[in-house]
This record gives C-alpha cells, structure tokens and sequence, in this order.
C-alpha cells in the first residue's frame, strides 16, 4: 500500500500519525511523510531570525533523521513557515505531489485546527481531492484513476464539530519508536514546543541539562500520547485515532480494516 502522511511543518506527522506509520513500514507498506512549509519561523532564538535558512537546513535534517527512525520517506514543498494559501500555485502543487505518489490512502489534520498553516494544508488537500482526477488540470502529472482514502488524524476541537473516531490503532508496540521520531526534531520538542505559548500554554517545562531535557521530554510525551487511550480503547496503552473523510473514497468496513491492520 502507498500512505502519504500530509501535514504542515516538519514535525507535524510524527507526533499525530508516527505509531500507525511504522506499523505500515513493518507490514511492508510505502509511506511518505510530508511537510508543506520549511519550518522557518518555529523557533525563538535570535540566531535563526537573523539567518532563516540555518533553520530550515536544521528541520529538514530533523526531518530526515527522524524519517529514519521511523524508516519512512520525507518530502517538503517547502512554502514559507507561516504563509499557507489557498490559491492557485499551492493547490496545483499539492494536486502534483498527491498524484505523483499516487496514494492509496492520505492521513492529514482536519480543516478546524487552531493553526493557520494546520487549516489551509488541510483545505488544500481537501481542495486537491476531486482535481486529482481531472487529466486536464496539472496534465504533466498523471490523473489519477482511483481516488484515495482520505482520513483526519485525531484532534480535540469541538467548534466545527467533534472528532469522530472511525478508526482506532493501537500502538503499543512501537510507541518507543514513535516518541523517538519526535524526539528527532530537537528544535521543536526539546526547544520550541516548551518555550510556546499555544493555546493551554507550553507543551511541558523542561530542566536545562541536555541528556536530563530529553529524559523528561520523553516522560512527558509518552504521559501526553497515552491520553488517546484512555478516550477510545480499554486495556490498550497508546492509540491513533482517525476519521475518515467524505471527500476521497469511502471505504467498507472491510476495506477500513485492511487499510489501518485493524
């Protein structure tokens, strides 16, 4: 099976869909995480303010370590941290890369998060679904014969609506692994998420000691990915939840099975 995992930034598929893409990589699927933006503006150091591109050299290195880890591909499309649009030329190249992946599945966020880039990735891809078939538009990628499953990774925004959890994977068995996907992205779960204040605050406080900071990080991270379980599974430790979307194929329960090794 191809899975092309879509978010915005660089880290953004490892902490959502990280369990279930190994899982995949172990059945002996091809899957491609891919990040919309460079990752330019997710620090606050002064020194990546005055020089951009040493961080976006610096997360495509995370990025490709934790690609590693994981044993996944990596891809950027590389719009500028910040500056998603939904406009002609992002649309055309998100109809580009779903089709020259030409995927059997696509895991994404929904179009309700609290991040501007999180919501217009989202919309592209959605924007992308039916176009992916229509041979006239983008015609130096193929049209695609068959539509992919598209399903949202699990969230907890309830203003557009619940999430819905159609699917349910445990992963226990490689929740070591999916914390230490994360774990590669040092910028952001070492550095940026403790210092941001997104909505609720910083993801976690942090000591100042380098291999104690990544003890604690790795602590918090598996106390933060077993609360999943404890909303959809009994006697499971850690899940992926997901909702399929009514915007590519709709699967039978069957096919879902086969899809998420369920």
């Amino acid at each position: 099976m191809q899975v092309l995992c879509i978010g915005a930034h660089p880290d953004d598929c490892e902490g959502s869909v990280g369990g279930t893409a190994i899982l995949f990589r172990q059945r002996g699927d091809r899957v491609k995480f891919v990040s919309a933006t460079d990752g330019s503006r997710g620090h606050y150091l002064p020194e990546y303010l005055e020089d951009p591109q040493s961080l976006v050299d610096l997360r495509r290195e995370e990025s490709i370590r934790a690609a590693a880890v994981g044993d996944v591909e990596f891809e950027s499309l590389e719009f500028v941290d910040g500056e998603v649009y939904v406009d002609q030329a992002s649309t055309e190249a998100m109809i580009r890369l779903i089709r020259n992946s030409s995927p059997d599945l696509v895991l994404m966020n929904r179009p309700c998060d609290y991040h501007r880039d999180h919501r217009y990735t989202a919309q592209l891809v959605l924007d992308a679904s039916y176009m992916l078939t229509v041979p006239y538009l983008c015609p130096d990628a193929p049209a695609l014969r068959t539509m992919p499953v598209f399903a949202y990774w699990q969230d907890r925004f309830t203003e557009s609506g619940a999430f819905r959890a159609d699917v349910v994977v445990p992963i226990d068995s490689v929740i070591e692994r999916k914390v230490e996907m994360m774990l590669a992205h040092e910028s952001q779960y070492l550095e940026w998420l403790p210092y941001n204040a997104e909505p609720g605050g910083p993801l976690y406080d942090l000591p100042e000691e380098p291999s104690e900071r990544r003890r604690v990080a790795k602590e918090k991270l598996m106390e933060r990915s077993s609360g999943n379980a404890e909303m959809f599974a009994d006697g499971v430790g850690f899940v992926e939840a997901f909702q399929i979307s009514e915007y590519g194929r709709r699967p039978s329960e069957s096919e879902l099975r086969t899809l998420f090794l369920i």
